[in-house]
């Protein structure tokens, strides 16, 4: 009886050791796959025609960058030096200043990845750009990937408390708020990207860590592939709540709360505050024929960026500045939904001089 009894339980954990050896080898060739299908391939876009071999240099050097912690903000850039981007030891991308320029007035610019230039080098971001322009001052780049407008709120009170100037402070927001709260696992505001995964990784206690690694040696690829051929089949469930919704409201509520906590905080110090409602591919009428666009983050897109819209009419502030018909035309301009080349950076930029000039001219 014991012979046997051992001899079953035997059975069993050969059995159970094989089908994990399986799961384990299925799920990295789910991997593997999912690396290749997923790919950098922004690179061979048409907006990119005149030198994809520079291009590709650009997203190997953004694929190579990596965070570190930040207090309040979450995350931030660990400093790296590449062919087409530098980053310093405080986390910030930088850009080699102009002749002309010089300590004086400090130009601040908070955004996301859009001001952080994704897809571009170092001396074609928004910032870089706005420097050569204006050829004068000390123009500071504090983009960082995936912020929002909280996010960026949240480092300007930190440059403040550390004692930093600022003469001129551009916010240049929207589409994190929308592409990064919308999702429906996030269920409370404000908030950010990363908080599914704190939540799971920091405060899930021991049975989430068991859980989490058995995910990633098991099941985690499998999973996102199975997800990936469902996102791209005919019909498919809502990965967003935002549209027609009150949290889309408040995601546009809190969008204009931060603007306006921002330009009280700069302009009590002396300066001078401007907030940027930015383009995305959603708004608009954008040349999108070489781009597959998911449709249900469109629709949230739009529901928050027209209830922003009525917002910023009602309050009628003179800072805020909607952009959102800049690359309204037939250029390629965008290489996905919001990131776009440096011809689109050079027309935000132009139009971002041609408010900064008359204030920074009437300071002199």
């Amino acid at each position: 009886m014991l012979k046997r009894l051992a001899s079953y339980l035997k059975n069993i954990s050969i059995s159970l050791f094989v089908f994990l050896v399986l799961a384990a080898i299925t799920n990295w060739l789910c991997g593997v796959y999912i690396s290749k299908i997923g790919s950098e391939k922004r690179n061979e876009l048409p907006s990119y025609s005149e030198d994809p071999a520079y291009v590709k240099a650009i997203f190997d050097d953004y694929h190579s960058i990596q965070h570190r912690y930040a207090p309040f903000t979450e995350w931030q850039m660990l400093p790296y030096e590449g062919k087409t981007l530098h980053i310093n030891e405080q986390g910030l991308r930088v850009h080699t200043p102009p002749p002309g320029a010089s300590p004086a007035p400090v130009i601040r610019f908070f955004g996301g990845s859009t001001m952080w230039g994704e897809g571009s080098d170092d001396a074609n971001t928004i910032p870089a750009l706005v420097h050569q322009k204006i050829n004068t001052g000390n123009v500071i780049n504090h983009g960082q990937l995936a912020y929002n407008s909280r996010q960026n709120l949240d480092a300007l009170i930190s440059l403040y408390a550390k004692g930093e100037k600022a003469d001129v402070v551009i916010f240049y927001d929207g589409v994190n708020d929308a592409a990064f709260l919308c999702p429906n696992e996030i269920q409370e505001l404000p908030g950010h990207r990363l908080i599914p995964l704190f939540q799971k990784k920091i405060y899930g206690g021991k049975k989430q860590f068991v859980i989490s690694v058995l995910n990633n040696l098991f099941v985690e690829n499998i999973l996102l592939l199975i997800q990936y051929y469902q996102s791209t089949g005919a019909t498919k469930n809502s990965f967003y709540d935002c549209f027609n919704t009150d949290k889309g409201k408040m995601v546009a509520s809190i969008i204009m709360e931060n603007w306006e906590m921002a330009n009280e905080l700069v302009t009590s110090r002396g300066g001078k505050f401007m907030a940027v409602l930015q383009p995305v591919s959603y708004i608009g009428s954008p040349r999108l024929d070489h781009l597959q666009l998911d449709p249900e983050l469109g629709a949230n897109f739009r529901f928050v960026y027209a209830e922003l819209q009525k917002l910023i009419k009602e309050k009628g502030q003179p800072w805020v500045h909607d952009l959102t018909p800049a690359f309204n035309g037939e250029d390629y301009i965008y290489i996905d939904f919001c990131h776009v080349t440096k011809a689109g950076n050079k027309i935000i930029a132009d139009k971002l001089t041609d408010v900064l000039l008359p204030e920074l001219n009437s300071k002199k």
